[in-house]
Formats: structure tokens, C-alpha cells, sequence
């Protein structure tokens, strides 16, 4: 972050403190992220959320982030990826 800050680098820093500190504290980080509009377009904000809120047993919400992710998938890995997440929220309708 301090290098060379964006809002891409501030999400990867929002993962890894979740990581330490839970779920909760990740979406703090994730909904304290400057310039956070321009990640609107990128799959892996979504994805991140969907994961979080998986975590905290949020199936439905989760299930949203990752069919916002899927929406914005770039290729068939990422798309297989994002199915299986769902999936994992109990819902297998993309």
C-alpha cells in the first residue's frame, strides 16, 4: 500500500486481514477501500465479499456477490471458479 496504493492492492490488504482477523474485520477493510467504485467492474471484489459474507454463514448474500462475480467473469476458469462458489452457498443456478 504504501508503494504504490490502489484500490485493487487495499482489497488484496482488505483479504489478508481477513484472513488474520475474521470475516467481519475484511469487510470493515473492503467498505473503508478509497476510489472502492472502481472496483465495480472487477470480478474479484465481488468475489472477495461473496467469500466473506460465505464465511460468516451469509449464504444468501454470498450467493449474490458471486453471481455479480460470474457476471463479470473473463474467461472459463474464472466462470467454473465463481460456479463453484455458488455452489458452495447452496446454489448451483448461475
Amino acid at each position: 500500500m504504501a508503494i504504490r496504493p490502489s484500490p485493487v492492492v487495499a482489497l488484496n490488504r482488505a483479504i489478508a486481514v481477513a484472513q488474520h482477523e475474521g470475516p467481519e474485520r475484511g469487510l470493515q477493510e473492503i467498505g473503508a477501500i478509497e476510489g472502492r467504485a472502481r472496483l465495480s467492474a472487477y470480478p474479484f471484489y465481488f468475489a472477495a465479499l461473496g467469500e466473506l459474507e460465505l464465511r460468516r454463514g451469509e449464504r444468501e448474500v454470498a450467493a449474490q456477490h458471486f453471481r455479480s462475480a460470474l457476471s463479470l467473469a473473463r474467461n472459463a476458469m474464472e466462470r467454473r471458479f465463481f460456479e463453484q462458489r455458488l455452489e458452495a452457498c447452496g446454489d448451483g443456478a448461475p
